[in-house]
């Protein structure tokens, strides 16, 4: 093991740290878990500052926590120390005269208080806390002299394997960031949550490296333009902070950067109403009255309005920059040629783009790619319900839509073959089980499989249930009452979900597990059901895409466990989704006979119908059950 700096470090041989250059370590060199230490691996300042407290005897998850990407991860601060220790000696190394002349740096001539490398090694032979003060202070005084001859400013061409611990910078060069380039450009494109694209990158070590990158700015150039409003969490920011992340202009851009040109921007539009019209609404142009509709959408930022946003978004853009005309010039010829074009989007270098890139990035596209059936369906309806209001406000004349016939799609079937067998969800329920019990992260988990089975929420409803929406009513014929689930669901409709006593007795053992009072009552009614676990302490809920990750993260690892005895049911928990969880609410419950009006109303759909579904799986499944042969 390397050294702690509580106490002196030994190295192999005494004093020399690991080299391959070096005959006398071959076949000591410590890796680490496995993982080879990086061909070249440069010295920057903030190596030198972490060396130095190495030397002082300070704590090396403290150093970690300071100066490298890895954080308090003392293995990682351990193999790091290692590592500075190898490139010191071969710096010395190249700084010492060779017959008269220097080393291979270039005709450098090595300070003169830098030790030659018999005394280097002889020096630090022992580092950290044991180390007798005098010794400490030579040991200071020789880094302190190769300091400027050894320090690397990075360029954006040098490769993250000679500035990141080798962990981090395979993960990086697996996603392609493979260079500093790579990694500052991911960066600017994609915002504070760049590390999205890399797998096993977390916003803690992500945040890391941009604290590096942001004291690299120099060296590296344009990471500082977007910083620091760019690399924050955008409802951090303020409007006028999220305007001036990219300035209007003529150009395919997002609404809020949008600048239309004065002869498309509908002022003078063929299907703007007359002098006669009293407007409802006191835009004069097409971009503030789609605005104005916005507003009355819903909620800012909801997932509604965020829909509608992008299909009104899409229809203007597409009449600017394509038909060359103003939103409210646009005819029935036109909409039909809009629907051919959401089907195709062309060309793709302009209308198309990567999932996931900020709105301020000039990397923004607005399609991910050609619109499916149903969204274009869904298009049609958004945007011909932009017109009609647009129209009742009297802002337009009419309604173009009006005339163009909705597309039609097949009649979709839920899917309810993406559930678990009965088997198989209580094999996941002893995975789940059998987790650490004092890990709050495990003990989230347990209650997030049991609360979305047994209450069949959506994942959205899941991320958005706070203590605020839980009911309790009196029953004549039940002391314990019953609980309830009450809050605004799909399509703006209030929904009311039952909650058993065994859920709430989960809940209260979830929030006890937390460090909060298990009387509802004293709680505050934001406290989300399912919490963030933070080191810091703070509140917070989960959105959808961290309920998402988590549950696909556990049927994985469920999966795994599961190959050797069934690798088809293997198979199919590990391609399962937080929905599943839904869908198998619905078929167990028909399954134990549960009405199915009270099936209906859980999951909370419109139409007796679609919860029919269920009711045909049920059957069709006993009817396979019952055909197995040499059952009769």
């Amino acid at each position: 093991m390397a050294s702690d700096p509580a106490a002196p470090h030994r190295s192999a041989p005494p004093g020399v740290p690991s080299d391959p250059e070096n005959p006398a370590t071959q076949g000591r060199r410590r890796r680490g878990a496995g993982q080879p230490m990086a061909p070249t691996r440069y010295l920057g300042a903030h190596h030198f500052a972490f060396y130095r407290g190495v030397l002082e005897g300070l704590d090396l998850a403290e150093l970690g926590a300071r100066y490298l990407e890895t954080g308090r991860d003392r293995r990682q601060a351990r193999l790091t120390q290692q590592t500075i220790e190898a490139e010191l000696h071969r710096g010395v190394r190249r700084l010492q005269p060779v017959d008269g002349a220097f080393g291979d740096d270039g005709g450098a001539r090595a300070p003169k208080k830098l030790p030659d490398e018999p005394t280097w090694q002889a020096l630090f032979r022992s580092t950290g806390k044991g180390v007798p003060g005098r010794m400490r202070a030579r040991q200071l005084a020789a880094l302190d002299a190769a300091r400027p001859f050894l320090t690397r400013t990075p360029t954006p061409a040098d490769a993250v394997a000679g500035w990141f611990a080798p962990a981090v910078a395979a993960r990086l060069a697996a996603a392609g960031l493979a260079t500093l380039a790579d990694l500052q450009a991911c960066v600017v494109a994609r915002g504070v949550r760049w590390y999205r694209r890399v797998p096993r990158i977390g916003a803690v070590t992500a945040q890391r490296i941009v604290a590096w990158l942001q004291t690299e700015i120099g060296a590296l150039g344009a990471l500082g333009a977007l910083a620091p409003a760019a690399l924050a969490p955008r409802r951090a920011l303020t409007t006028a902070a999220r305007a001036a992340l990219r300035p209007a202009a003529v150009m395919i851009a997002p609404l809020e950067a949008l600048l239309v040109p004065a002869d498309r921007d509908g002022r003078t539009g063929h299907n703007r109403s007359g002098p006669e019209a009293h407007a409802r609404i006191a835009a004069q142009q097409d971009l503030a009255a789609i605005q104005a509709w916005l507003a009355t959408r819903g909620a800012e930022h909801g997932p509604t309005w965020r829909t509608y946003r992008c299909h009104a978004e899409r229809l203007l853009l597409w009449a600017v920059f394509v038909r060359g005309k103003a939103l409210s010039d646009l005819t029935v010829e036109d909409c039909t040629a809009y629907l051919a074009f959401l089907a195709d989007p062309q060309p793709a270098a302009q209308w198309i783009g990567h999932r996931g890139v900020p709105r301020y990035s000039y990397e923004w596209r607005p399609f991910a790619g050609p619109l499916s059936p149903a969204s274009l369906r869904q298009s049609f309806t958004v945007v011909s319900g932009l017109c009609a209001w647009l129209v009742d406000a009297q802002y337009l004349r009419y309604n173009p839509w009006a005339l163009v016939a909705k597309p039609k799609v097949p009649r979709s079937r839920i899917q309810v073959s993406r559930s678990f067998t009965k088997t198989q969800w209580a094999f996941l329920q002893r995975c789940a089980a059998e987790l650490p019990a004092d890990d709050l992260r495990d003990a989230r988990l347990l209650f997030l499989l049991r609360f979305a089975y047994a209450t069949g929420l959506r994942i959205a409803e899941l991320s958005r249930a706070t203590v605020g929406d839980l009911r309790h009513r009196d029953l004549p014929d039940d002391p314990r009452g019953s609980w309830e689930l009450v809050f605004t669901g799909k399509g703006t409709l209030e929904r009311e979900v039952h909650v058993s006593h065994a859920v709430i007795g989960a809940l209260r053992r979830y929030l006890f597990a937390r460090g909060l009072t298990t009387d509802f009552n004293r709680l505050l009614p934001a406290t989300p059901l399912i919490g963030r676990v933070k080191a810091d302490g703070r509140m917070g809920a989960l959105s959808v895409q961290q309920i998402h990750a988590i549950l696909k993260r556990f049927f994985r690892r469920a999966a795994a466990m599961l190959e050797g005895e069934d690798p088809t049911g293997a198979s199919r928990v590990a391609s399962a989704s937080a929905h599943w969880l839904r869908h198998s609410f619905g078929n167990h419950a028909i399954a134990h006979g549960v009405a199915l009006d009270v099936v209906q109303s859980q999951l909370g759909h419109a139409s007796l119908a679609t919860t029919s579904v269920y009711v045909r799986a049920e059957a069709e499944r006993r009817a396979q059950e019952l055909e197995r042969p040499g059952i009769f």
